[in-house]
């Protein structure tokens, strides 16, 4: 197994980023279809609360957990001797999996207490037994993914990214493959079926990455491995943290299964929504990133550490707040452009709109909090991101029981942003005097500049909307999508022209990814 020399942060975001984005679209073809098939109804309802339990396990054991233990420990093991890193990793895979097995296995028997009391404790009838259903078939989803996510480490610390950029296009594949094959025959259990097709597709690709990178798997139990002990002995602090984002979809199937039917589904339409410039941006630069702040801190080089840190945070911020700006603007035409057809309702837009404005307020928190963790991860510090994690969740659930009696499905999209924002703000607070000589100075000049900028792009956006509905009428989801196209051009075009004139280094940055990355291809 040898390193990817040739893998740079901005070329390796790039690669991360436009799979991401074929992901983000496959993903955004299945909730249109999901959308136009279902509607925001009962179905959707019981689809979208089924995945709480199986998410809840695998995020909070695995995703997030276990890469952030593994990369740094795998990657200092393997510059030294790389048969004992494949031992880890070995090891990992085996003990990670039978553990996965063991807990889903036990919580199968338990599916539907735990719907009823935890959950959706609103279900009843026909919606209730759905959901225990559909739960009982994704309990085998936690036990792939969790193979997939280690070999998938194992890509991430050699700096090979592709087939672990390709995985996630292929699940969401598998999935639309079970709503239009095998829901007919099977009715509800199809789309579970699907989703378990798309899992293993995820996995086989990794699998085939890591062969051709020189990893195969051999079941070791080598628990007395240094380098395994370490492992475990971070991920233990980070078990005790949960995802805000992960908790944030609980509250929303506890609290959303006693409002009206389908708003469920339209919490986590909106949701899904704002995920796509996540994965394309945010999440790209801080996966690309981690590698590089791991090896910096294993070599104690402070200088190289602060500086990845710095530059890639502009990064993000130069492209998710603009994001931010044209969600908010533009939310009404995305949400009827992807999901008004079919089943879904003006009424069903209209509640999703609003919630995808409210999310959007607090994306650019939730673009760097990644990145921030990230670098305390590096440093093999999982406690700190651990606490202000859990007050993020603390907020959420109050902010989300108070908000959401007077704005309904909305407010639990105004919790989960503030929360976030505070998730960001106690990590920033903690990590600044862990970096010596780290100057936050030009990092604010930029992200001034961003701000400005991306306030004159809601601005000439907002106005070419009006002007569009002055010329067509908006009775075709064709004209909605050339007005809301028309604006967002326009708007990008003057953001992007606006930091060139302001002299940010990241428009340059965005055009190369352009051409890197889709005229190229």
């Amino acid at each position: 197994m040898k390193f990817n020399t040739k893998h740079a942060i901005g070329r390796s975001a790039a690669l991360v980023g436009f799979f991401g984005l074929i992901a983000d679209i496959a993903g955004l073809l299945r909730d249109r279809l999901f959308a136009a098939t279902f509607g925001a109804g009962h179905v959707l309802d019981s689809y979208y609360a089924a995945f709480r339990i199986p998410d809840f396990v695998y995020n909070l054991l695995i995703l997030g957990t276990l890469s952030v233990a593994f990369i740094p420990v795998f990657t200092e093991h393997l510059v030294g001797d790389e048969e004992d890193a494949k031992n880890i990793a070995n090891t990992v895979l085996t003990v990670s999996t039978l553990v996965l097995a063991v807990m889903c296995g036990i919580l199968y028997f338990f599916v539907p207490q735990l719907i009823h009391h935890v959950i959706a404790p609103g279900f009843s009838g026909q919606t209730f037994n759905d959901t225990v259903t559909l739960t009982k078939i994704f309990l085998l989803s936690p036990i792939i993914f969790t193979a997939s996510s280690v070999f998938g480490s194992v890509l991430n610390s050699l700096n090979r990214f592709l087939m672990v950029s390709i995985a996630p296009v292929l699940y969401n594949l598998g999935i639309m493959f079970g709503a239009v094959f095998l829901y007919p025959r099977f009715g509800i259990a199809g789309l579970a079926y699907g989703v378990i097709i798309g899992a293993l597709a995820h996995l086989l690709t990794q699998i085939i990455g890591a062969a051709v990178a020189g990893f195969h798997f051999k079941p070791k139990l080598a628990v007395h491995n240094p380098g395994v002990k370490r492992i475990f002995q971070l991920l233990l602090p980070r078990i005790i943290g949960v995802d805000n984002s992960l908790v944030s979809l609980m509250i929303a199937s506890y609290f959303g299964s006693f409002l009206a039917s389908g708003s469920i589904a339209i919490f986590s339409f909106a949701n899904n929504l704002e995920m796509v410039p996540m994965g394309i941006f945010a999440l790209a630069f801080a996966t690309a990133a981690f590698p590089n702040l791991s090896q910096h801190f294993a070599k104690h080089d402070e200088t190289g550490f602060n500086d990845t840190l710095s530059k890639t945070s502009v990064n993000i911020l130069y492209f998710m707040i603009p994001s931010s700006a044209l969600l908010i603007v533009l939310r009404a035409q995305i949400v009827r452009v992807i999901y008004g057809t079919g089943q879904f309702n003006w009424n069903a837009t209209r509640l999703t709109a609003n919630s995808l404005g409210l999310f959007a307020i607090g994306l650019f928190a939730q673009a760097i909090t990644p990145l921030m963790s990230r670098a305390f991860y590096a440093r093999q510090n999982t406690i700190i991101p651990v606490v202000a994690g859990l007050i993020a969740i603390v907020a959420n659930a109050a902010l989300s029981y108070f908000l959401i009696k007077p704005f309904g499905v909305a407010g639990l999209a105004l919790g989960f942003s503030l929360s976030t924002i505070l998730n960001a703000v106690i990590l920033y607070i903690a990590l600044k005097p862990r970096l010596h000589e780290f100057s936050i100075k030009q990092p604010l000049i930029d992200s001034g500049k961003i701000i400005l900028a991306s306030l004159i792009l809601a601005v000439v956006s907002y106005f070419c909307l009006y002007l569009v509905q002055l010329a067509i009428p908006l009775t075709r989801t064709l004209y909605v999508l050339a007005q809301g196209s028309f604006a967002a051009v326009a708007g990008l075009l003057i953001y992007f022209l606006c930091t060139k004139w302001l002299g940010l280094n990241q428009s340059a940055l965005a055009v190369n990814l352009v051409k890197r990355r889709f005229i190229r291809k």
